[in-house]
């Protein structure tokens, strides 16, 4: 069935207006984002003056990761820094700690205490990695992925233990630091390293002055080459391919809407899962602008067939305007197809690995002269995205920029640390690069039982 029924049109259409009027706000007009701007700081002295300064800096949060205006985040940030003069870092993040834990889940909280009581493979929803054990008085290295799991870790170990024989790695999920998922890591007295890709994030980091040392690398330098590569003798089916989880901010909207203003006879290929939207919403937007018959949908497939999916398409494009560290685009980097990403992107910044070999940007008001020219894009241009990125962003190169940077932190706070990492990468859970590794390190993985609370 290709077209809505009247009452489900006039329901789609309006959960696109309304998602259209939300990025106007946040992203599209800068006076409605200073009256958002204005609005969150009302907030923030109401709840100061009733309240306390610690809810209070929820609300410079907001505002830090609401708006689009640097010099409103700027001012956001030094209520934080003031803040943590007068308190101390520690006292702060152990607030932080207060109010997010308030949030936890005591079901999820069970569930990854057991997965190490019962000596789970990979304990922690496949969330922990032990990139190094500790070795004599050499402390090593366990990393943390996904923002929403960091508390639950100052939740089920003791971090006074922990700390003797391991420093940290996490690895956030979306930008916008000052965030009191990630904040909360300031209330323990264990150096702490977060990839912190955006040039905002880490001067955020690095500007508070903590047990958090911020490294300019990010959740998509971990891609796995082995799961990602050229296939010889592909044949080009899709013009474009999008691989992006069936949400909102993916603005799959967007490229609907585009299609059908297009003279060219698209195909389109999405690839994604459902969180938190379902694949059927997706295609109910594809059907409000009577495009469902150019887009072709998989949901929930095996990163070989997505690899596939890359060889057999000429670009990806990536339409959100605020996210994460988008992995995609570097596997299709990998797969030897170029990446072309809106303008502004995440806080605006032109990510070096966005460049003459490797794609470029899109106007966000002209993505249909985009797709209509696409061939001529992509002939008149000299794109080698795979010799490119291999040079430049690889999980060994993530890992040299870690053992660095542990060397810093072992002069600076007078530890000593295995350095000798191992190898990971995100494929898509985190895993070694090496899967041998696994057999090596169960002694390591069954021993953080002694460090539970």
């Amino acid at each position: 069935m290709h077209k809505l029924a009247f009452g489900k049109k006039l329901r789609v259409g309006f959960r696109i207006y309304k998602m259209k009027l939300l990025e106007f706000v946040r992203f599209d007009s800068k006076f409605a984002s200073l009256c958002l701007s204005i609005g969150f700081f009302a907030k923030y002295f109401i709840i100061k003056a009733t309240k306390d300064d610690f809810k209070a800096l929820l609300v410079s949060g907001d505002i830090f990761r609401y708006t689009q205006l640097a010099w409103v985040r700027r001012r956001a940030t030094k209520i934080l820094q003031k803040t943590i003069r007068k308190y101390g870092s520690r006292r702060v993040g152990k607030q932080f700690f207060n109010i997010v834990s308030q949030n936890i889940d005591s079901d999820i909280q069970n569930r990854l205490k057991e997965s190490f009581l019962n000596h789970e493979q990979r304990p922690f929803d496949k969330r922990l990695l032990i990139l190094s054990p500790p070795v004599d008085n050499r402390k090593g290295v366990i990393l943390i992925k996904f923002t929403d799991y960091f508390k639950y870790v100052l939740k089920i170990f003791d971090m006074e233990k922990l700390s003797k024989d391991y420093v940290l790695i996490v690895e956030p999920s979306f930008c916008g630091y000052f965030d009191e998922d990630i904040l909360c890591l300031m209330s323990v007295d264990i150096p702490i390293i977060i990839q912190s890709s955006e040039p905002v994030d880490f001067k955020f980091i690095e500007d508070l002055s903590a047990n958090l040392f911020p490294i300019q690398i990010g959740a998509n330098w971990w891609i796995n080459d082995k799961a990602f590569y050229p296939i010889n003798n592909s044949v080009k089916i899709y013009d474009v391919i999008i691989v992006a989880i069936w949400a909102d901010f993916k603005r799959h909207y967007h490229l609907f809407e585009t299609i059908a203003q297009c003279k060219k006879d698209l195909k389109i290929v999405l690839v994604g899962r459902p969180w938190p939207k379902s694949i059927d919403k997706i295609k109910d937007e594809a059907r409000f602008f009577n495009v469902l018959e150019h887009v072709t949908f998989f949901e929930d497939i095996s990163q070989q067939k997505v690899n596939e999916l890359l060889n057999e398409s000429k670009c990806l494009i990536l339409l959100s305007k605020k996210e994460g560290f988008n992995k995609s685009i570097i596997e299709a980097m990998y797969a030897d197809i170029p990446v072309f990403l809106l303008e502004g992107h995440n806080f605006g910044y032109h990510y070096p690995f966005i460049n003459s070999k490797t794609g470029g940007f899109i106007n966000p008001r002209a993505l249909n002269h985009f797709l209509e020219n696409i061939d001529d894009i992509i002939a008149k241009s000299d794109f080698s995205p795979q010799e490119w990125i291999r040079t430049h962003i690889s999980a060994e190169i993530s890992t040299d920029k870690i053992v660095e940077l542990l060397k810093r932190i072992e002069n600076e706070k007078s530890v000593s640390i295995n350095k000798r990492i191992h190898v990971k990468v995100n494929s898509p859970e985190l895993n070694y690069y090496d899967e041998t590794v696994w057999k090596e390190m169960e002694k390591s993985y069954r021993e953080l039982c002694k460090y539970l609370q």
